[in-house]
């Protein structure tokens, strides 16, 4: 699965500055297309003769600011990209109305229900409070989610089509691969599980496929979200003969403090490995530099979209492009890639709507999209099926550097095992 563990709130307020990552190409900023911003049309209905409108509900300000802005900055940019370069979809301009939940439940729900007769589907959404949204979701079954919803009230509703639908359970391409080349490593593993719901959700199902691959847990231990020292944790973990280290139920201010404290203490585990969310502009950086870091594995379901697929992948060049026309001066981060997918596949969707789409129509040619990858910047997943994508890539940092390694292909994805789900 996609992981969706999520910035917790102590962690994430620690800032992320601005860079570019390491060693990725720099986008190409189409500066000859002059920008039309969706978030500046206007649109009179859900759908005119010229004119559409789309909304998104995500987290911006509140307790953490700036959580998801990527949500929204995603979603416009992909949606100001089709507004500047093919006059929207089918001849009508995209409208984004974009709402900002402040972290809080009932103005989730609220923004929801005041602008649910007005959009023809959300899109790119992206909230820890979209349970409360839900709600107002299914009181209105024939308007689509088009987005990655945290809780699984809103990824269970019919009306709810992900672009790498949540359905529990883990890829075990990446298993099979540590198991091959670290058979004993992979019988001493520990996990350091963040203590927020989704993130405990996903531990389950995690756990699950590597039991089912032979691996053997040794150590697992919950940890709150004001921690940031991991010392007895670790210390845990060395008496316990931990040799695989797994970081990927937690967000990466987490995972930069676990790095530096194993150097600090001279731990040094044979496999040390996440399933994205150490995936950010400067891990390395915060995790103490390429002495620390240098050796971590990253398996995922993405692209590298941060720019070091953009060479081999033009999509991951299309993105960030657009993202820095749209939004000059914003880093992409993975709810940024959220939105810009979430956007091509409601596009897919309305051109299969026909020449009169309505909300209900749409939600129709959305649940017949049954393989959708993003041009390369996710590997295929099952929208319609709600199947999420089984293949996967290989990375490593080296030099500071993320970078693919084999069996990862220069682009594309190893297909090598089934989703496991029980």
């Amino acid at each position: 699965m996609t992981v969706l563990v999520v910035a917790l709130v102590a962690g994430a307020c620690t800032s992320h500055p601005t860079a570019n990552a390491g060693g990725a190409t720099p986008p190409t900023v189409a500066a000859n297309v002059k920008l039309v911003d969706a978030l500046d049309v206007s649109c009179p209905a859900a759908v005119t003769a010229t004119c559409l409108t789309v909304g998104n509900v995500s987290t911006i300000s509140g307790i953490v600011p700036g959580l998801f802005e990527g949500a929204e900055v995603g979603t416009d940019a992909y949606m100001s990209y089709l507004d500047s370069t093919q006059g929207g979809i089918d001849g009508r301009k995209i409208s984004l109305i974009s709402e900002d939940d402040g972290f809080n439940g009932d103005k989730n729900r609220d923004e929801t229900q005041a602008i649910v007769g007005r959009v023809m589907a959300f899109v790119g959404s992206f909230s820890l409070e979209d349970q409360d949204g839900a709600v107002v979701l299914a009181q209105h079954p024939d308007v689509p989610n088009v987005s990655l919803s945290l809780s699984q009230t809103a990824a269970d509703l019919p009306n709810t089509v992900s672009p790498d639908p949540a359905v529990g359970g883990w890829q075990l391409g990446p298993f099979e691969y540590f198991k091959q080349k670290y058979p004993k490593a992979v019988k001493h593993v520990g996990l350091l599980i963040a203590q927020e719901a989704s993130a405990e959700h996903q531990a389950m199902g995690l756990e699950a496929a590597m039991r089912h691959e032979g691996y053997k847990i040794v150590y697992s231990s919950l940890f709150g979200p004001l921690d940031v020292n991991f010392e007895t944790q670790l210390l845990a973990m060395q008496h316990a003969g931990v040799q695989f280290v797994d970081l990927s139920l937690m967000d990466a201010v987490d995972a930069e403090h676990i790095m530096s404290e194993m150097h600090s203490q001279d731990y040094h585990p044979q496999v040390i490995e996440s399933a994205g969310p150490i995936y950010v502009d400067n891990f390395v950086q915060l995790s103490g530099g390429p002495a620390v870091a240098d050796g971590v594995y990253l398996d995922q379901t993405n692209s590298l979209y941060l720019g070091e697929d953009a060479k081999s992948i033009p999509e991951v060049d299309t993105f960030l492009s657009w993202v820095q026309k749209v939004h000059p001066g914003f880093t992409a981060d993975l709810y940024t890639l959220y939105g810009w997918i979430s956007g091509m596949l409601f596009a897919e969707g309305m051109k299969a709507a026909g020449s009169h789409p309505t909300p209900a129509k749409l939600l129709a040619s959305l649940k017949q999209v049954r393989s959708f990858d993003a041009n390369g910047l996710i590997a295929t997943s099952d929208p319609g099926g709600r199947r999420p994508p089984s293949c996967w890539l290989l990375a490593r940092i080296q030099n500071g550097v993320f970078v693919r390694v084999p069996p990862s292909p220069k682009a594309g994805f190893i297909c090598n095992a089934p989703y496991y789900d029980g």
